[in-house]
């Protein structure tokens, strides 16, 4: 079955906002105590709807990220500049510190191989979207600018190997009906592939910690989260007092992680993924816009509840984007 790739750009980009703007009231919450507040999580929007008034950075810098490559008709790095310059001006809401800080330095002219931060934290898995949608038939180009856009502010391996597996999962994922479903062991498969074969040492603990992911999806998600909540976080970062805990933590292989574990265990619709993500405790917001990058893409925007929609800031102003992204995917395919 031939699939719409406009309703599936717009899918993922809107789910993108919907997660970001859902978890972020519950950024650096535990799980456990996110999930008192509510029976119905349905209910509890609807009856808190001033709570859920902004999406954060994680869905202003995937604008900026999808405005660069239109502006290129693909990757350039002065159109990425300066897109993250000019998100100084928006302003940011809740960014990262490794994010703003390389961004600031970009702003006053330092070339971005001295300003960026050696940080692995999830800023750049978070906003990679477009270049997933951008470059699903190019495979290639795909793993180049992944690395490329992330390494403008992450010089860090994790945060690239990070934004490689969404950006693949999404590739992966544009072409599949959510009427069929697809293999799961593919899709494994597939991600594990995009980052093999490197000398990288946490590539290839990557590797190892999705292997682990894979033969543990019989999980709960709670007993999941509590499993992979800080998966591959060494000391001193590795928080002790939420040992035990679903607290999601910053940095991107975990938080990329278990945003691919909630998006495996919630494929019945996109609220119930979305719902799930946005709950998951700790880096709550991200992982909503991770994980709502992939169920985005999986279901597209036509299967995406209106009201689920309409929450999110300027939702129209995305869609947009979103096609206008779209059409320069189109010619240039």
């Amino acid at each position: 079955m031939k699939q719409d790739f406009l309703d599936k750009f717009q899918g993922s980009m809107l789910g993108v906002a919907i997660g970001d703007t859902l978890g972020h009231p519950f950024e650096g919450v535990l799980r456990e105590d996110i999930h008192s507040y509510f029976k119905d999580f349905k209910e509890f929007i609807g009856n808190n709807r001033k709570l859920f008034n902004t999406y954060t950075d994680d869905t202003q810098l995937t604008i900026h990220t999808a405005k660069a490559l239109i502006q290129g008709n693909g990757f350039n790095t002065d159109n990425f500049i300066r897109e993250y310059v000019l998100w100084l001006e928006d302003p940011p809401i809740g960014p990262g510190y490794g994010c703003i800080s390389s961004i600031r330095k970009l702003k006053y002219g330092i070339p971005w191989e001295q300003a960026s931060s050696n940080s692995g934290g999830n800023g750049t898995a978070m906003r990679i979207a477009p270049i997933g949608l951008f470059y699903c038939k190019d495979l290639n180009e795909l793993k180049k600018s992944a690395i490329k856009s992330s390494i403008i502010t992450h010089s860090h391996p994790a945060a690239s190997a990070g934004a490689i597996v969404i950006a693949r999962a999404i590739a992966y994922l544009i072409d599949k009906n959510p009427e069929a479903g697809f293999s799961i062991d593919e899709f494994f498969e597939v991600i594990i592939s995009s980052i093999s074969g490197s000398q990288e040492e946490i590539w290839e603990e990557f590797i190892k910690i999705l292997a682990k992911l894979q033969s543990n999806l019989d999980l709960p998600i709670e007993a999941g989260l509590i499993k992979f909540s800080q998966i591959g976080v060494k000391s001193p970062y590795f928080i002790e007092q939420y040992l035990g805990k679903a607290f999601v933590h910053p940095y991107t292989i975990s938080t990329v992680v278990c945003a691919i574990f909630i998006f495996l265990k919630s494929l019945s619709s996109f609220e119930k993924c979305v719902f799930e993500l946005a709950t998951a405790g700790g880096d709550s917001d991200t992982v909503g816009a991770i994980g709502g990058s992939l169920v985005g893409t999986y279901f597209g925007y036509n299967n995406i509840p209106i009201d689920l929609a309409k929450m999110v800031k300027g939702y129209k102003n995305i869609l947009k984007l979103s096609e206008e992204l779209y059409l320069k995917f189109a010619k240039r395919n």
